[in-house]
């Protein structure tokens, strides 16, 4: 950029017309995180469906579709000249904030808050719930009340094949591995387990402070050598079956009586 840009844009930055985010990887997960916290609009031609499918996260509520089309603007180039969708700008210039649209302080939760509405005994069954903005308000991630740094991260490799025993029941295993480490975990797409790939390998991205990161991936390599010792020792099995003229399937699993459960990451609070 020329000396004119750079003075510009420090000119904008300085009157908070636009915030800088790192480059490359992860850049829009500040992008987001800054229009949900002030109920700003996001100017892009990405709908951000990886973090929609991945139901990621932000200042207590989940990212949904909903949310992304009536606060994402796209635009165009025709030639030099920048035209933004001019339905999409109808919006903005419609745009009238509201009062339930502020986050209330933890301590005192205000009754006309969108993230403290008042529910009946059918509503309180349910885990989430839509909010006005179109937002999913994630209970389990508001009660934890963790602010994660999301420019912290540590990249592990996994085998594919364990990636349903990291998830468990209905994300049960890896929400409380992730509440117990002090961090915010994003896993492949459980489908991804499933399908044909190349590699054997899924990357897991682990965010939060150095010391929550570390404690995660010393309870992920104690994990993965168990699994890898159970493999090894059910391999051997097998062929000393296959050996003895014998179904494999019947020695599989002889040495151990438990049920798929015992398979599942355990969190060892010592």
């Amino acid at each position: 950029m020329e000396t004119d840009d750079w003075a510009l844009l420090n000119e904008l930055v300085q009157k908070d017309h636009v915030i800088l985010t790192p480059s490359q990887a992860h850049d829009d997960f500040y992008v987001i995180d800054y229009a949900v916290k002030y109920n700003g609009f996001i100017v892009t031609n990405d709908m951000f469906r990886d973090h929609v499918s991945n139901k990621r996260t932000f200042h207590g509520k989940r990212l949904t579709s909903s949310w992304v089309r009536s606060h994402c603007i796209d635009f165009t180039f025709v030639g030099k000249e920048f035209m933004p969708n001019p339905r999409a700008m109808e919006r903005v210039f419609n745009f009238q904030p509201s009062a339930t649209e502020s986050l209330p302080s933890a301590g005192t939760p205000s009754s006309s808050s969108s993230l403290h509405r008042t529910q009946s005994s059918n509503e309180n069954v349910e885990a989430d719930n839509v909010n006005e903005d179109g937002m999913v308000v994630d209970h389990k991630g508001t009660k934890r009340s963790k602010n994660i740094d999301l420019s912290e991260v540590t990249y592990y490799k996994v085998p594919r094949e364990l990636l349903p025993m990291l998830h468990g029941e209905g994300g049960e295993t890896m929400d409380k591995f992730q509440e117990y480490t002090g961090t915010y975990i994003v896993l492949p797409s459980h489908s991804a387990s499933a399908s044909p790939s190349v590699s054997n390998v899924l990357t897991l991205s682990i965010y939060g402070p150095e010391a929550s990161r570390q404690q995660a991936v010393g309870h992920l390599d104690a994990f993965l050598l168990q699994m890898q010792q159970q493999y090894a020792y059910q391999q051997q099995q097998q062929y000393m079956a296959s050996q003895a003229g014998m179904h494999p399937q019947q020695q599989q699993y002889a040495p151990s009586n438990g049920t798929q459960d015992d398979h599942m990451m355990e969190i060892d609070p010592y």
